[in-house]
């Protein structure tokens, strides 16, 4: 087995040039996009420090605790890109919607109040 970890086994790309089709570039989204195949929403979030994105965390945490109902969150420097869906169905309930509308009212509060 040690010969798997060994560096001539290793590979590793490192991509210099502008994104091509197999490199996905999610563009700015100002609204949730309804995403299909599995269904589910997603919106992306962008920040002007890593305070206001720290808060932003920490309220979407405690909202999701609070409704018993998580999703997905990706942080990429001043950005998070927010996903959610029923799993257990694989669609979009009005649980999902609920939990996107207090998303929106975290980062409304965040930009307008910091």
């Amino acid at each position: 087995m040690s010969e798997y970890f060994s560096p001539a086994n290793r590979c590793v790309r490192v991509i210099r040039e502008a994104p091509g089709p197999d490199v996905p570039i999610i563009p700015k989204k100002e609204k949730w996009e309804h995403l299909e195949d599995p269904e589910a929403l997603r919106r992306e979030f962008e920040f002007s420090s890593s305070q206001n994105l720290i808060y932003f965390l920490e309220d979407v945490i405690q909202m999701q605790e609070s409704l018993d109902h998580h999703g997905k969150i990706l942080v990429d420097h001043n950005r998070v890109i927010a996903q959610v869906s029923t799993r257990t169905l694989n669609r979009v309930t009005e649980l999902d919607v609920e939990w996107a509308a207090k998303v929106d009212e975290i980062y409304e509060d965040i930009r307008r109040s910091r």
